[in-house]
């Protein structure tokens, strides 16, 4: 039961946190830090639809820092793995990729329509 109720819990979370990176923000307000703080108001929103215990909270809480360690050491290994394969003018060719899909999607995401306007396509 309770591995259900954190296996829940912790799609719960992944599934809040990426509908809220997905919502365009409005246009008068600014984008919130990156430091962490809307994965947390999307937590506790979360944590107060299920009515989570300080204990449930702390655990899952631990849980996600645990997975989000892992996944940061898992992409460097990845990177390093990457980097051992490739020559140095294809590392060089892969972070000018890189930096161009950065660039892509930092317009992508300031050329979004504010909350609450209509679509006109």
């Amino acid at each position: 039961m309770k591995k259900t109720l954190l296996a829940t819990a912790l799609l719960l979370t992944t599934s809040l946190s990426a509908s809220l990176m997905a919502a365009p923000a409005p246009a008068d307000m600014p984008m919130p830090p990156r430091d962490g703080m809307l994965h947390e108001r999307g937590f506790e929103r979360m944590a107060e639809e299920l009515s989570l215990t300080d204990e449930q909270k702390a655990q899952l809480s631990q849980i996600r820092e645990e997975e989000r360690a892992k996944f940061h050491s898992l992409r460097e290994e990845s990177k390093a793995r990457f980097d051992a394969v490739l020559t140095a003018e294809q590392r060089q060719k892969m972070e000018q990729l890189r930096d161009q899909r950065h660039e892509r999607m930092q317009e992508h995401r300031e050329g979004r329509m504010p909350r609450g306007e209509p679509c006109t396509h």
